[in-house]
């Protein structure tokens, strides 16, 4: 989904420390396969009047519109994708999907590029697993097509993250070939049907999803919609929930299956949900962002027993619950704190005692805020990742079996994609090299009140506290 991310100039401070990275990879904190240079995932993009391996759309077209000769990246200049190999607070695990992921995608799955990578529990106390929503997904290069899926799921059961995270299974289509989950419905004016957030709630899987009607400027699209999905087999498959859609500002038509909308809200186009227990109800909150890259987060929330139920949300609106979606106000990314939320992941970390809020900012850091409650108040930023040392970064999701998620572990694991090499990363942030950030008590003074809970701390590509020490280019598939 890394659409129109144009190239930024990588800092200068980034060349190979060639002793640095020898040591990294031999105390096992990058696990990978031999590298040798090669070109981004599948190119042509799209296949003019072609079909993906799953159905779907007979004419797609990107952001640089439609045609066999255009890229299969649209925002790729036929350069490598690369591992960043990093040292100090955040550092790169493995790849995650791809060419020389220990995962094997290419051959399992008929994945060689893919992005997002939304992380959720499952809630199966039985047979516990992570589930990994996936974007745009390509698989053979080679094939009419380039086996072009809107999305893809994957089930882990793995808990030892700290040498990577090996992929269990995933709903197949074929052999080696997983399916969609949420088919394109071949409408002229739906590009693709992405996710954007999962959630386990009375013991279905749950799914939001926006339908991309086109793609604009760099970071920008508009949607049609919207909706909630619904899986009663471990994810295996899906149907789309009635009476779910929230319109966006496009004017396609809802797919039968969805049956009427139930209001227009631009506001609430792509989502990140997170489960919280307050008064003794068990509710399921969702953070609302418009389309793109460039917007605020709103507040709403259920009883997890309504998830379906569009009319029994309630949305913050900055001093109580209310049912009308228009007087919500923004938590995150308002303007007192002069940023945005792109593409949102909200947790609880016991080690922190906090919810915290990872996403990508308005100067493209991946970063992380800390509140008490899920509406705030906020803190501010700490970059967990800067542009400086990875410049095509986005979409961050915290994996929920984090230590720091959950135990008092210090290990904070989350996923990333980039727009070059369009596959997805584990990453791992140590939080003990976060600075303390103390929330003031209610009766501070502002002139002796510690402002560590407001401030943004220093980059630490700046700082020195993270370096890229190499570059290891992934090869193609």
């Amino acid at each position: 989904m890394a659409r129109n991310r144009r190239p930024l100039t990588p800092s200068g401070r980034t060349g190979p420390l060639a002793a640095v990275t020898a040591a990294a990879l031999a105390a096992g904190a990058l696990t990978l396969w031999t590298p040798v240079a090669a070109a981004a995932p599948c190119d042509p993009w799209p296949p003019s009047g072609a079909v993906g391996a799953s159905g779907g759309s007979g004419s797609l077209s990107g952001s640089l519109g439609g045609g066999a000769t255009a890229p299969a990246t649209p925002w790729a200049d036929g350069g490598s994708g690369y591992i960043p190999v990093l040292q100090g607070r955040t550092t790169t695990v493995e790849l995650l999907t791809g060419p020389t992921s220990p995962n094997k995608t290419v051959d399992r799955f008929g994945i060689s590029g893919t992005d997002l990578g939304i992380l959720w529990d499952n809630g199966n106390a039985a047979v516990p697993q992570v589930m990994m929503a996936l974007g745009d997904t390509m698989g053979d290069c080679s094939e009419p097509g380039t086996q072009w899926r809107s999305n893809i799921l994957f089930r882990s059961g793995d808990r030892a993250l700290s040498d990577g995270m090996r992929i269990d299974s995933a709903p197949m289509e074929a052999p080696g070939m997983a399916k969609s989950i949420l088919p394109r419905t071949g409408h002229p004016d739906e590009k693709t049907v992405i996710p954007t957030a999962g959630v386990e709630a009375g013991g279905n899987q749950y799914l939001r999803y926006m339908s991309v009607e086109k793609w604009g400027e760099p970071g920008e699209w508009t949607t049609n919609y919207s909706a909630l999905a619904r899986s009663t087999d471990n994810g295996e498959n899906w149907v789309p929930v009635p009476d779910t859609a929230r319109r966006g500002t496009a004017l396609m038509p809802l797919p039968a299956d969805l049956g009427q909308q139930y209001t227009r809200h631009t506001d609430g186009q792509m989502s990140a949900f997170v489960k919280h227990v307050d008064g003794g109800v068990d509710f399921v909150y969702e953070y609302l962002t418009p389309s793109g890259r460039s917007g605020s987060a709103r507040l709403a929330r259920v009883p997890e027993a309504q998830i379906e139920d569009m009319g029994a949300y309630r949305f913050w609106d900055g001093s109580d619950w209310v049912s009308d979606h228009s007087k919500a106000a923004p938590v995150l990314g308002a303007p007192k704190i002069n940023t945005t939320v792109s593409e949102l992941s909200v947790s609880w970390s016991e080690h922190l005692g906090r919810f915290i809020a990872i996403y990508n900012n308005r100067d493209n850091n991946i970063v992380m805020s800390q509140a008490l409650s899920p509406e705030g108040p906020w803190s501010g930023e700490d970059i967990l990742l800067s542009n400086q040392h990875v410049p095509t970064l986005y979409g961050a999701y915290v994996h929920p079996w984090s230590p720091a998620v959950e135990t008092d572990g210090k290990d904070l694991y989350f996923t990333m994609s980039t727009w070059d090499a369009y596959n997805v990363f584990l990453m791992k942030t140590d939080l003990t090299k976060i600075p303390p950030r103390t929330l003031p008590g209610a009766n501070a003074r502002m002139r002796t009140m510690d402002d560590s809970w407001t401030r943004n701390t220093p980059d630490p590509a700046d700082t020195g506290e993270t370096v890229l020490v190499d570059r290891l280019p992934i090869p193609e598939a």
